[in-house]
């Protein structure tokens, strides 16, 4: 199902399915990206149909932090929220992989870190040195 306020207007949220790789479904998403980053129930709303609609069980999750910027850290709600949401398809969530990481980042992280479970920390990886395995400009050729 297709978020229907994106269709309305098109890059309202960030969440994209970008591929299949080894049997799990890898999700992109940019914050500075998405003209409605402080749309709590549109994103949970727009992640859960995205998650929902997987082709495989196992999936991960790109957050692209290039840009991410005080307006988006003082939006923890959006981060609180999408923590309960993982945590419901936690089971089959594979990596969170965090690129572009920045101090606002680290911030957010740190700030909804308590409401991690050990599973969930455990699944983060920062890519600080750029060294993630699909860089952003080969992402739109798969």
């Amino acid at each position: 199902m297709q978020c229907e306020i994106c269709v309305r207007e098109p890059g309202s949220h960030s969440f994209n399915k970008l591929c299949i790789i080894e049997n799990t479904t890898y999700f992109y998403s940019c914050p500075n990206d998405a003209k409605k980053y402080d749309d709590v129930s549109g994103i949970l709303m727009h992640y859960e149909n995205m998650l929902c609609s997987r082709e495989t069980e196992n999936w991960a999750y790109v957050l692209d932090c290039s840009g991410f910027g005080l307006k988006h850290m003082v939006t923890y709600q959006v981060g609180i929220a999408l923590v309960e949401l993982f945590s419901k398809h936690e089971h089959f969530l594979q990596k969170i992989y965090i690129i572009n990481p920045n101090v606002y980042i680290y911030t957010m992280v740190s700030m909804i870190w308590p409401l991690l479970n050990r599973n969930m920390r455990e699944r983060i990886v920062y890519d600080d040195k750029n060294t993630f395995f699909m860089q952003k400009n080969s992402m739109n050729n798969i």
